[in-house]
């Protein structure tokens, strides 16, 4: 690859060469007298431009022209022209050497575009394989976590069947399938979080929110595998920082992601500590452990998409290597910065998210949203709900079983449909107060369903409150659930709780009397 030489190489080079033809010229000035005075010169702009380009190549038309004029164009040792045939025969000579520089300078351009060229190829392939590597030991890692899970899932499952287990031995098989179903439930929840980030689809719900109450509610989250551990987990929250604008499900993902990380990376018996603290016009999250920490060289790919400091098959730990790419673009989304220190391997990580502090102003108590993280739609204890009439939909058979389960176990009357087609008629027939539909079914989806349900109550009178519970899980799915008539859009999977509070949050908001007719 053709690379350019230095400026001060190439000015020597039009120097030297223009001495070497001076010297040839000189020797022959017996023999050529004032014949062809600026000739041989040619030759020396030719290798001065060839190399150097333009600049070296004009400094040896001008030193050629220089030295021809002096010492062999009469008369001798002077710089003055009598001679209109040497006049003219000099001005060619500026006049070709001029034209050589410029299309040598031409020439080494485009070979200096063609390096530059050659180079961002280069550059980009490599790019190119360092995203298809991180990609295939990415969906390499994707396959093992969802694996890991399930292999459990189905191991107990199996062994439960075949009545394998004593009493003792079905409640840890029952806890263990929870566990495990709720780790492939957050796997997905990040992919699912990724793919918005990447198509820049990620938005906050935001309110006045107390910070404190946050962190508390992550620390409740990941108090019970810091005690699996013996890990001392331990809190300091300045009352001074407290309040905050913010989303408050999501900067409680944050804290939880960095908390999980610190428990994780922890030793058997170490410590985690989180403080809370205002600086400035800012208020400061801290999380820090006494694990392993990071190593310098991959401090600055911490918070980099599918990056872990340990891939391949002998990592020590699992994950996908998401959690943190997620905290970082929350924490921007929220005006704020995150980063992360380390002495290095064997002491320890800090990881610091800093947010913009509220204004300094009286908040009265209707201004907080009650956004705390963690609530959601179901009361602590199930709510009974003895007389609601309810269809469930779903074209899955034990989805159908499952959910009427749920729901008759709190006193409902159900019943189920396995298509639209089939829900529509129930409705005309038997009149629900509740409305639980799957978007994805074969032939006519929830969304036409809806859509053709709210089309008849329109001409007929009346108005069913309807639940999506789908696996379609994004924004844009839920909105376009609200938009076709859907009063909650509740993602699968779902928790009997969450669903039994969804379904009597609605009853009780639209009221019992409102029938299909």
């Amino acid at each position: 690859m053709y690379t350019l030489p230095s400026k001060s190489s190439r000015y020597f080079v039009a120097i030297a060469a223009t001495a070497v033809v001076f010297t040839f010229r000189f020797l022959l000035k017996s023999v050529l007298g004032d014949v062809a005075p600026l000739l041989m010169f040619t030759l020396s702009v030719m290798a001065a431009a060839w190399y150097g380009g333009l600049g070296p190549g004009l400094l040896s038309t001008a030193l050629g022209a220089l030295l021809g004029d002096y010492f062999f164009i009469e008369p001798f040792y002077s710089f003055r022209i009598y001679n209109h045939a040497e006049m003219i025969e000099e001005g060619l000579f500026l006049g070709i050497g001029t034209s050589i520089s410029i299309l040598s300078q031409a020439r080494l351009s485009l070979l200096e575009k063609r390096r530059q060229l050659l180079v961002s190829e280069q550059d980009a392939r490599c790019a190119a394989e360092d995203a298809n590597r991180l990609k295939d030991e990415f969906l390499s890692t994707v396959s093992h976590e969802l694996r890991t899970p399930l292999t459990a899932i189905n191991g107990w499952a199996l062994m439960m069947r075949a009545g394998r287990l004593n009493a003792a031995q079905s409640v840890r098989a029952l806890e263990t399938i929870v566990r495990s179903a709720k780790s492939q439930n957050q796997l997905i929840n990040d992919l699912l979080d990724v793919s918005r980030i990447i198509a820049g689809k990620l938005r906050l719900d935001v309110a006045p929110l107390k910070l404190g109450l946050v962190i508390e509610a992550a620390i409740d989250t990941v108090r019970p595998a810091a005690a699996a551990k013996g890990i001392q987990l331990s809190a300091l929250l300045d009352p001074a920082a407290d309040t905050i604008s913010g989303d408050a499900e999501r900067l409680q993902q944050v804290v939880w992601n960095l908390l999980s990380n610190a428990v994780k990376f922890a030793p058997n018996g170490g410590r985690v500590e989180v403080i809370l603290k205002r600086a400035d016009s800012r208020v400061e999250i801290t999380v820090a452990d006494n694990g392993q920490g990071i190593n310098p060289e991959f401090l600055p790919y911490v918070f980099e998409r599918f990056r872990q400091e340990h891939g391949g098959t002998n990592r020590q730990q699992g994950g996908l290597g998401l959690g943190l790419a997620i905290v970082r673009h929350i924490v921007e989304l929220h005006g704020g910065t995150v980063r992360v220190a380390s002495e290095g391997l064997g002491k320890g990580a800090t990881f610091t998210v800093a947010l913009p502090a509220a204004q300094d102003r009286a908040m009265s108590p209707h201004e907080f949203r009650d956004n705390t993280p963690g609530r959601s739609l179901e009361p602590p204890n199930p709510p009974s709900l003895v007389g609601i009439r309810a269809l469930f939909v779903d074209d899955e058979a034990d989805a159908r079983e499952i959910i009427t389960m749920m729901l008759a176990g709190s006193g409902a009357e159900v019943r189920t449909a396995s298509s639209a087609p089939e829900a529509l008629a129930a409705c005309d027939e038997w009149r629900p107060e509740i409305l639980i539909a799957d978007i994805g079914m074969p032939g006519e989806d929830g969304y036409t369903l809806m859509k053709k349900l709210r089309a008849l109550e329109k001409l007929r009178g009346g108005h069913i409150p309807a639940i999506a519970l789908t696996a379609y899980a994004r924004q844009e799915d839920r909105l376009r659930a609200l938009s076709v008539g859907y009063e909650l859009h509740v993602p699968k999977p779902i928790e009997p709780d969450e669903l039994l509070g969804a379904v009597a949050s609605l009853a009780n908001r639209t009221g019992k009397d409102e029938e299909f007719k």
